[in-house]
């Protein structure tokens, strides 16, 4: 019964001992635990649930499994099938006449209600996977389609792309010399692919088509670095990806990669949102979430965001 997290965003934890289980659910403190192969290699990674999420489970999963006076604390599962299933009950003490919850393990589920809660846990972690890139893709591409947003990247692009011009101007005079052979001519090549690659939002029907053109843009080395990346020249000028780059400066707007990739991720999503008719997920996955309404409250995990596959 191996599980696989696909592309979970999960944090890595201590490497895992001889034998520990192949997903576990800290049910109390909302924390995922799950064993997966990366390199040839055994390794854990680990996440928070979210806590509307963890909710959903204690208040969805059938009473003999959880309720308020019953709960769960705890669940393991091994690769044999073997499993710890630790829950702790609410007990009323006529001696200090107070309530306090006392824990114990039942380990006595079926083999179907192992696999059963394990399915479960795997679409619990769909969830947040799908709701948090929904909803995060969502307030990002919110605040990239303002107006100001729009006017304010083509502008930084065409003040820039004025910058490079001017500062290259010298190299039209009728007088200008080379310092290397055919500078001049590159030069005249840097400059054309300038003026004919810089896109305006005008320019696509889309505004999510612009923001992804935008954020994967890379300008061009100029002669000067070309030559000095390769001083014979041996490949091509402006012919290979080392002769572009993200930014001009290596500073400032243009220099902030972990920002625009988030920029140019989330307009992804949200094309294949608009485009696919919503994010694929698997039909037994979208199963599990709608029986034990795995997805109560959130936003963006929800029938209008996914198109549900075989």
């Amino acid at each position: 019964m191996a599980f696989n997290p696909d592309d979970f965003q999960f944090e890595k934890i201590l490497p895992p001992e001889e034998r520990k289980p192949i997903i576990e659910w800290d049910a109390l403190h909302r924390l995922m635990v799950i064993r997966v192969k990366q390199n040839g290699e055994w390794t854990y990674l680990a996440t928070k649930l979210d806590s509307q999420i963890n909710t959903n489970l204690h208040s969805n999963l059938p009473d003999e499994w959880s309720n308020e006076n019953d709960r769960i604390v705890s669940f393991s599962v091994f690769e044999d099938g073997d499993h710890i299933f630790e829950k702790e009950k609410l007990k009323f003490d006529f001696s200090t006449k107070q309530s306090k919850w006392l824990r114990y393990e039942k380990n006595d589920l079926t083999a179907g209600q192992v696999k059963e809660l394990f399915d479960i846990l795997k679409a619990a972690l769909a969830v947040q996977q799908i709701d948090t890139e929904i909803v995060k893709s969502k307030a990002i591409i919110d605040v990239a389609t303002r107006t100001e947003y729009i006017v304010t990247t083509s502008e930084e692009k065409n003040e820039l792309q004025t910058k490079l011009l001017r500062s290259s101007d010298w190299s039209q005079l009728s007088d200008a010399t080379e310092k290397f052979s055919d500078e001049l001519e590159m030069w005249s090549a840097y400059r054309t692919y300038l003026r004919e690659n810089i896109k305006a939002p005008e320019d696509f029907d889309d505004l999510l088509d612009y923001l992804i053109w935008d954020e994967e843009y890379n300008w061009p080395i100029d002669p000067y670095a070309y030559h000095a990346l390769d001083p014979d020249h041996e490949t091509p000028y402006l012919s290979v990806p080392q002769h572009f780059k993200f930014n001009v400066y290596e500073t400032g707007s243009y220099a902030t990669a972990e920002i625009v990739g988030s920029i140019k991720q989330s307009a992804i999503l949200a094309k294949k949102r608009q485009d696919e008719g919503g994010l694929p997920l698997n039909k037994q996955i979208w199963d599990k979430i709608n029986q034990y309404s795995l997805n109560e409250g959130l936003s963006g995990a929800v029938i209008e965001n996914l198109n549900i596959t075989e």
